[in-house]
Formats: C-alpha cells, structure tokens, sequence
C-alpha cells in the first residue's frame, strides 16, 4: 500500500515538473519579440551583407546590433540567452522562424513596385 502512494505521488511529482517546462525560464525574451529581433537583425544582415570591406563592415555591424537591441529593451547577453535557449527547443525555433519568414516576405512584397496596367485587357471577336 505504501508502495502504491509513493508511485502515485512520484508520477505527480513528474507530471508537475513536465508541465512547470513548458513555461518560458525567467530572463528569456518572448517568442513575438524574439520573432521582432530576429526580423531586425536579418534586415540588418542584408545590409551588412553588401559591405565589401571588413573593417567597415564589422563597425556597422557593431552599430547595427547595439540599436536592435536598445530598441527592443534587451542587451546582448539576454539575446545569447535567449537564443540559445530557443536553440535547445527545435519546435519552438521552428515556430519563431515561420514567423520571422512571414514578417520577412510581408515586408519584401511590401516593397516591390505595383505595376499597374494602362491598358486593361478588351474582350477580342474571334471570327
């Protein structure tokens, strides 16, 4: 009988600490501003990507990163953290990087030229 309730408080004792996982480590930045960093920083490395001199690059990379992380609130030790605590949860870098994708392509496709047609297309007789 003793046996049986230290099995059954065992299994709750996991259950417990299984469910307690699922939350977020305190000091990890959320999945939705995680998703906004990571949207900026791609931006960014766009931009650095066309840099051709290293030294200038690196600069401007230095730059770049220090005002994503002052505008969204973080350092870059929290974003190390943060990072490399999604990179342990594949599900959950997946999700981040669908979104940072869909941002992405939002933002691309906002940016390319609408090309309008002068001349709609006129129904053609056919005889």
């Amino acid at each position: 009988m003793l046996m049986k309730k230290l099995s059954a408080l065992f299994c709750v004792f996991i259950f417990l600490i299984s469910c307690k996982q699922d939350e977020t480590p305190k000091g990890i930045i959320e999945k939705d501003k995680m998703t906004g960093i990571l949207v900026d920083m791609h931006i960014s490395d766009s931009y650095l990507n066309q840099i051709s001199n290293a030294d200038t690059m690196q600069m401007q990379a230095k730059s770049r990163y220090n005002y994503i992380f002052k505008k969204h609130n973080i350092d870059s030790l929290k974003f190390s953290k943060s990072l490399n605590y999604y990179s342990l949860k594949a599900n959950e870098l997946d999700a981040i990087y669908k979104n940072v994708i869909d941002s992405l392509d939002y933002i691309s496709n906002s940016l390319k030229p609408k090309i309008k047609l002068k001349n709609k297309s006129k129904a053609i007789k056919v005889q």
